[in-house]
């Protein structure tokens, strides 16, 4: 369900929209059944897109291993995607897949892989460049190359979101695409494929699947069923994350986490607020997405305390919590739980224009699913207090 990108039925009351294209299959040792996948969805060469670390790691062999085992030409491994997906790397898959002939994809690793398989499955079908359909500009193309995406994260619920945030360079803030059409058509989601990773990417992954959630919720989107979804995740990131980041062995905290991630990809469609617009303005030092949306967090709900009071305290209800005020601290206590810094500044920001960044933040298509959104004054102070 939606509550922007819809001008269209702007005039009618109580509008939503639902969008549930992918199928999600979930559980351990899956990789070896991909070529079966891809073969349901009318493909029959498929480019593996991933990065230099998962690369190393081995899983992009087995993926290789499996669909050629279920009857799926590879056309090859595309491993160059960086920690911020950007429209150059976009380019360079996209070439390689075309030299190739590939007519589908495979996304194996975090959000970036995921976004940047999602833009070159427009551009498989699309004339380039990717930035001509950024939002807001070209509509996105009804038909895209068939993407099946395996998470090795838990997290940015990229595996089954409309959006792909793409950077026009590699130092720019984020911008990125949007629409069902890029939507993966499956999401193979095994919680062993994220075993490995360290306490600190697991900590800001999982907050970061919080932050769909809880600003998912607070949207204003008049959406019960995806209210559930994002409530659900919020409660699971409070009972199994800090496990996950003590334990990255421990089966059913890595298998709660995930759900999570997927939970909060879909609460995704119905808004995002002021944490995202604020991690998106501070997205162009390469600093992690999930914990500088998470810092973002507690100041966002104090705005929604002033300003959207009667929903706070719906979620607070819906996750355990008598109020606003007693879920925020709740919610600040376990970003610092996890071990993740309280401070923009003390993830590594330096000292910004608090003008400039508030004004960037104000203008972020973020938020289109407020109701009221925060001024540009308002914006200087929540910067402020992140910033710390």
């Amino acid at each position: 369900m939606e509550a922007f990108g819809a001008t269209q039925w702007s005039g009618f009351k109580d509008f939503c929209q639902f969008y549930s294209p992918t199928r999600v299959i979930a559980g351990r040792g899956l990789l070896e059944g991909a070529g079966f996948e891809f073969l349901k969805e009318g493909a029959r060469r498929t480019l593996v897109v991933t990065d230099q670390v998962i690369r190393g790691t081995g899983l992009a062999d087995r993926v290789v291993e499996g669909l050629s085992g279920g009857g799926v030409e590879v056309a090859g491994v595309f491993d160059q995607v960086p920690q911020d997906s950007d429209a150059a790397s976009v380019a360079a898959c996209a070439a390689t897949a075309k030299e190739e002939g590939a007519d589908s994809f495979l996304a194996l690793g975090g959000g970036s892989v995921i976004d940047t398989a999602k833009a070159v499955s427009v551009l498989a079908t699309q004339p380039g460049p990717v930035t001509r359909y950024f939002r807001g500009a070209n509509p996105l193309p009804k038909t895209v190359a068939p993407l099946i995406a395996v998470p090795t994260t838990a997290g940015t619920g990229s595996e089954v979101s409309r959006g792909a945030g793409i950077h026009p360079d590699g130092a720019s803030r984020g911008s990125g695409l949007s629409g069902p059409e890029i939507v993966p058509r499956v999401a193979i989601c095994d919680p062993e494929l994220t075993f490995t990773l360290p306490p600190r990417l697991t900590a800001g992954t999982g907050m970061d699947a919080l932050v769909h959630a809880a600003e998912g919720f607070l949207a204003t989107s008049d959406n019960a069923p995806v209210a559930a979804i994002a409530a659900d995740a919020i409660r699971r990131v409070f009972a199994f994350l800090p496990r996950a980041v003590a334990d990255g062995a421990d089966r059913e905290a890595r298998r709660e986490i995930m759900m999570a991630a997927l939970e909060g990809g879909i609460a995704i469609s119905r808004g995002l607020g002021p944490a995202h617009a604020i991690g998106n303005t501070f997205g162009d030092r390469g600093l992690h997405h999930g914990a500088m949306v998470s810092i973002a967090l507690p100041p966002t709900l104090r705005f929604h305390a002033r300003h959207n009071a009667s929903r706070l305290v719906e979620m607070a209800t819906a996750i355990g919590y008598s109020s606003g005020a007693e879920a925020t601290e709740a919610i600040a206590e376990l970003h610092l739980r996890v071990g993740l810094p309280p401070t923009l500044r003390g993830l590594g920001y330096p000292d910004c224009d608090l003008d400039e960044a508030a004004e960037d933040a104000h203008r972020s298509f973020f938020n289109a699913g407020l109701a009221r959104p925060p001024t540009r004054d308002e914006y200087v102070e929540l910067v402020r207090e992140a910033m710390g």
